[in-house]
This record gives structure tokens, C-alpha cells and sequence, in this order.
């Protein structure tokens, strides 16, 4: 039974040692995230301020940062700055994403959200391609496939690049009014253009850089799928597009759209 009682004082004593090690780590990430905001150096009073907590706290989790690398201290002035280590995993991450990673779950919370068919595209140097889609709950007739060619001028999503991808052209003398209002509201708009009773709406996937990645499309049939540009499945399809730049490393503020 003594036995026994000691087994269970170690794993407790254990558990609260991991539990106060994960809390750590999370308390110490307030204080990258901080720097991350900020944009610049801070010194050790704003930082502290700035991922609340007290300065002689902050101080010594600071020690921990730096000796990692996550965070560099300035010799003059002794700002704080992100540091070589947390450049080298931003670097690492960036490399390993991928758009259609990136955007699933925005798209799986569309879908879900509206119960319209979702698709995303991106740029193959001459049009967009559909590389990724997920169907509604309402059956769509029009069959989406991966790897179709969207047309720039008559689709939504080709009118998201002619709007915010310098490489896909200008657009057509007669579309150029059209397409600064799609810069403009952030979202591109089709009723039947593409295809005859079929109606979408589309917007822009921004990369940490403030590049267009993709664009994101709703199709849907005309009359049943709400194209309002201030209605419910715009402001979602929006969300969602914003989401999935998130994902990408897009934060507003930086240049880009939004």
C-alpha cells in the first residue's frame, strides 16, 4: 500500500511538473507575439506592458528567448527584437505551406456555413486552375473539375486575378470598370457569364506578402445562390478568404488587399 502511495505522489508530482512547464511555454509565447505585433524593437517596459505581465517577469523569460534565439536584445538602448531562430521557423513554415492546405478548413467552414459548393484556383502562368473543391449540400449540376482552366474576363475567380494579379494582364477596355469595383468591394460577382443558369462569387487569397495566392469561389445556381455583394454568403465567402490568408501568413496592415 506504501508502495503504491509513493507510485501515485511521483506521477502527481510529475503531472504538475509538465503542466507548469506547457503553462511556461505559453506565457513566454506572449511575449513573441508581442514583438511579432510591434513590428520593431521594444524595450522591456513596453513589451511587458505589451503582453501583460510585470517587467521583472518578462525579464527573465526574456533570458530563456535569447538563449534559444528567439528573441535578440539590442547592445545600444537593449530593445528587444524577434530573433535569427524565429526567422529561420517563419522561413521553414512558410516553406512547407501550401494554399490548398492552408485554405481547407476556411473552405469546410463555407460550406458548412452556407451549404454551397466551394472551390479554389490558382495561377498557371497563362489562366487560373482549380486545384481544390469541396461540394454543397445542394446538388449542382455543373460538374467542378480539378485542373480546369477558368477564363479571365467571363468567370469570377478569373476576374479576382485580373483584379489583384499584375501578371495576369490588364483587363479588356469594356471589363476595366468592372474590375476596379471587384478591387474596390474585395469580391468578384458572375450571373450566368461562364455558364447559362449558374451564378458565383469569388475572393482573394493574399500570401504573407500581401500577394495574390488563389482565389476562392462559390458557384451556385442562379436564383438560389445569394450574389447580394453586402448579403450573407458574400460576407462569408469574405470571411473565409480572409481566413485562409491568415493561414498564409497574411496579416492586415501589410500591403495588399485589406
Amino acid at each position: 500500500m506504501a508502495k503504491r502511495r509513493t507510485d501515485q505522489d511521483e506521477a502527481n508530482q510529475e503531472a504538475g511538473q509538465e503542466k507548469r512547464s506547457v503553462q511556461s511555454v505559453v506565457i513566454g509565447f506572449r511575449l513573441v507575439e508581442a514583438l511579432e505585433a510591434a513590428g520593431g524593437p521594444l524595450p522591456l517596459k513596453d513589451l511587458a506592458i505589451a503582453a501583460g505581465m510585470p517587467a521583472s517577469r518578462a525579464h527573465a523569460y526574456l533570458a530563456s528567448l535569447r538563449a534559444v534565439g528567439l528573441v535578440t536584445q539590442e547592445v545600444e538602448g537593449g530593445h528587444y527584437d524577434l530573433g535569427p531562430r524565429a526567422l529561420s521557423l517563419g522561413l521553414a513554415a512558410l516553406g512547407r505551406l501550401d494554399v490548398r492546405d492552408a485554405a481547407l478548413d476556411a473552405m469546410r467552414r463555407f460550406r458548412d456555413e452556407t451549404g454551397e459548393a466551394v472551390h479554389l484556383s490558382v495561377w498557371s502562368g497563362q489562366s487560373p486552375v482549380i486545384v481544390s473543391r469541396l461540394d454543397g449540400r445542394r446538388g449542382v449540376s455543373l460538374a467542378i473539375r480539378l485542373g480546369f482552366a477558368l477564363p479571365l474576363d467571363r468567370s469570377a475567380s478569373g476576374r479576382i486575378f485580373l483584379a489583384f494579379l499584375p501578371e495576369a494582364g490588364p483587363a479588356k477596355p469594356a471589363l476595366r470598370s468592372e474590375i476596379e469595383q471587384v478591387r474596390a468591394r474585395g469580391i468578384a460577382i458572375t450571373d450566368g457569364l461562364l455558364n447559362a443558369g449558374f451564378a458565383a462569387l469569388s475572393v482573394p487569397v493574399l500570401d504573407h506578402s500581401g500577394d495574390l495566392a488563389a482565389a476562392m469561389t462559390t458557384l451556385g445556381a442562379a436564383g438560389h445562390i445569394d450574389i447580394a455583394p453586402g448579403g450573407p454568403t458574400a460576407m462569408c465567402l469574405r470571411a473565409a478568404g480572409e481566413a485562409a490568408s491568415a493561414s498564409l501568413g497574411y496579416r492586415r496592415g501589410r500591403p495588399g488587399f485589406g
